[in-house]
This record gives structure tokens, C-alpha cells and sequence, in this order.
């Protein structure tokens, strides 16, 4: 299975399958055998309702067009920011239209009629789906949860550029505001991500929303010293995992990514995980969601005062492929090509001394948290890898 980094939205397997299904239809009004040949079709015929540009390819060599949105006049159009419903001229490969985001609780479907000089017709359909508050969060990325909805809950993706060059996700938080505290963080772990070595940054920093969406100072803790009672300053996101470039490490430092975890904890049994999953990521790429659980309203304050969630617990969950790399997707993966395990811990010194006795299925891990993991995978797979617990496949004894 090869890194999957950039956004897949694009790739040409997922294109070409919405030219198929984007439904548009010919007539000719010619019986001339020797005209150009001409066609009309959406690059994607279906798309989320925070679309707001797609392309009208065309083909005809030669010929002139002439193309009119007949329904969804209202909503789409070939200018931006104005109801333009006509656009003529010679063929060119891409003509550009443009959408509102679609707000409303129903799918809605646009007609554009294009006419071409050698008589030909095509009626093409575009549908925008309807408003869903996730539409700007599913990714095909592996490690994603499903999305929850919470009036305090903020969806955070971080990017960086690697050292070799590649602008990609850091990590992704679901982010409590009320709490001052991630419930979890998502992020792909791979030697990319590791090498070259720059070193532990301690760039301890509130996030400074230089990416969307904003996370208030004020909805922060106060991280740039200690909590002073014990309790340590715990990665979500370890800042090992992030050794690429500088920049990459020290987003790992902010405030969003940080949890009160128990110093004995943090600097025990958590820490040797942390350095087992590392050792894991060696043929191919280790898809990781860390987190918290608050079981019993605990709260601890920063040095200026604020009132942060003292988690209960900790935990991970962990994916992998069995063999190295399938050079597909996880989500075409089947369930005797993949691995996965959860680990739970008490967020205080009364765990185990060993790995292997906090192990847990990630179906487990679901349960006690309420968060669904790997929402990619496919339904037929998902059961079985999720209900797998085997510390051998990860090297725990």
C-alpha cells in the first residue's frame, strides 16, 4: 500500500468513474456521416455541496458550441459571483461553471444544454449534494473517524512540506473548545514523516491559526509551561513522529494537540508505546488515532488559571497492511491484507507494566469511546480487522 499523502480527489480512477455516471445524452440534427464528432460531459458529475467550480469538457475539432444552463439557472452559472446562463464560441477543452454551496436539506440537479455546429445536442447533468456538516471533512485518508457532530467540537486538518518537498496533512484533531482538549488525532506515521532527524523542537505555542478553521486563544490551554501538579504536558501527535523539518515538528507543540496526562504515565508504559508504534512503520505506512476519554469530570487548571479536561483515560488505535505494501488503498484492502489493534490506559500510575495486558480490539476502543475509526475501510473488512487483538502482529510481547 503506497502513501497515501495528497488529496485523491483528483486521481484519474475517480474521474474517470463520474465521466461514466455524470448521465448526459446526444441527439444529432445532422445526416452528414463526415461531421466532427463532437462531446459534452460534466468532469464530475456528482459533487458536495461546498463545490463551487467544476469543468464542462468538450471535444469537436473544429466546431463552435453553443451552451445554455436550462435548470439550476439559480444556482449555477459560467461566470463566478454572477448569473451568467450562456456561453458560446469555438470548442475549447475545458469551459469552466461555477456553483453556490448548496445549504439546503435536498440534492438539487442542474441541466446544461450544449449545441454544437455540426448539429449535434447533449443535455448534461450536474447534481450537488445536499448540506451535511461534514461535507468538508470526508477524506479518503485512512485513519479518519467518522465525523461526529458537537456544538463544542472544532475539525482541524494541520499541513506541512516535508523535507522532500511534499505539501501534505501533519495531523487532524477533533478539537473540544469546552474542554481546552483534542478527543482525538489522526495522522498517517512513516519514515517521511521521521527522516531526516531535526530533533525535538519544544516549540510550545497556542495554535496560531495561520490554517483553517480558527481555534480561539481563548479556547486554548496555556501551554508554554507545565500544569505545575504533576501532570505532564502529553503529545497527542508524539513530537518523535514529526522529525521531517522544523516547521512539522513544532506543530506538534501546540496547544491543540496537548493532553494533562499523568508524568509517571507519560514518561512510562505511554512512552514505550509510543516507540513500539515507530517500530512498526517500517514497510509501510501506520495509520494512528490517539485520544482521550473523560469518564469523571476531572479538570486541572494551566498557570493562567483556565479550566482544562483532566482526562480518565488514554488511548490508541492502530492499521496497518500485513505484508508490506499492496500498493492499494486501504480502503480496497481486504481483511487478511490488514492488521489492527487498540490500547487502553488509566490515566494515572495503576497500569500494567505491560503492553501486551492494555491491548485491546478496536472495536473495543469503539465502544468504550463512542468514535467510530478507519471509516474507509471497506464494510466487508471492517469487521474482522476490528475485532482483531493480536500483540504478536505488532511485535508486543
Amino acid at each position: 500500500m503506497t502513501l497515501y499523502l495528497r488529496f485523491r480527489l483528483g486521481i484519474l480512477s475517480w474521474t474517470m468513474a463520474l465521466l461514466v455516471a455524470c448521465g448526459f445524452y446526444s441527439c444529432s440534427e445532422s445526416n452528414d456521416s463526415n461531421a466532427t464528432a463532437a462531446s459534452a460531459a460534466f468532469r464530475y458529475g456528482v459533487v458536495d455541496c461546498e463545490t463551487t467550480r467544476n469543468q464542462l469538457l468538450l471535444t469537436g475539432e473544429g466546431l463552435t458550441f453553443a451552451a445554455t444552463v436550462t435548470e439550476g439557472a439559480e444556482w449555477l452559472s459560467f461566470e463566478q459571483d454572477s448569473r451568467v446562463t450562456e456561453r458560446e464560441g469555438d470548442v475549447v477543452p475545458v469551459v469552466f461553471v461555477y456553483l453556490q454551496r448548496n445549504t439546503t436539506s435536498e440534492d438539487r440537479t442542474a441541466l446544461v444544454s450544449v449545441r454544437f455546429s455540426n448539429g449535434e445536442i447533449f443535455e448534461v447533468a450536474l447534481t450537488q449534494r445536499k448540506y451535511t456538516p461534514s461535507a468538508g471533512y470526508d477524506k479518503a485518508w485512512a485513519e479518519q473517524p467518522v465525523f461526529r457532530s458537537e456544538a463544542d467540537w472544532t475539525y482541524k486538518t494541520y499541513y506541512t512540506t516535508l523535507a522532500n518537498g511534499d505539501y501534505v496533512r501533519n495531523y487532524s484533531i477533533c478539537y473540544d473548545r469546552s474542554k481546552r482538549v483534542a478527543h482525538w488525532v489522526a495522522y498517517p506515521l512513516h519514515t517521511v514523516y521521521t527522516t531526516p532527524s531535526v530533533g525535538r523542537t519544544n516549540a510550545w505555542s497556542y495554535d496560531p491559526n495561520v490554517q483553517p478553521p480558527a481555534i480561539p486563544e481563548s479556547a486554548q490551554q496555556y501551554v508554554e509551561q507545565g500544569y505545575g501538579t504533576g501532570l505532564a504536558r502529553g503529545h497527542q501527535c508524539p513530537s518523535a513522529d514529526r522529525y521531517s523539518t522544523v516547521p512539522t515538528n513544532e506543530q506538534t507543540f501546540y496547544a491543540t494537540n496537548m493532553m494533562p496526562q499523568n508524568g509517571d504515565f507519560n514518561s512510562g508504559i505511554w512512552g514505550t508505546l509510543e516507540s513500539k508504534v515507530r517500530e512498526n512503520m517500517v514497510r509501510d505506512t501506520l495509520y494512528v488515532v490517539t485520544g482521550t476519554f473523560f469518564g469523571d469530570g476531572r479538570t486541572t487548571t494551566d498557570r493562567r488559571g483556565n479550566r482544562i479536561g483532566l482526562p480518565s483515560n488514554c488511548w490508541k488505535v492502530l492499521l496497518r497492511t500485513r505484508r508490506g505494501n499492496t500498493g492499494k488503498p486501504v480502503a480496497e484492502c481486504s481483511a487478511d491484507e490488514l492488521i489492527g489493534i487498540g490500547f487502553w490506559f488509566a490515566n494515572d500510575r495503576s497500569n500494567p507494566s505491560s503492553l501486551r495486558q492494555c491491548a485491546r480490539s478496536i472495536a473495543q476502543i469503539e465502544e468504550l469511546t463512542g468514535f467510530t475509526f478507519f471509516r474507509n475501510l471497506a464494510p466487508e473488512a471492517a469487521e474482522a480487522v476490528k475485532a482483531q487483538n493480536d500483540p504478536a502482529d505488532w511485535k508486543i510481547n
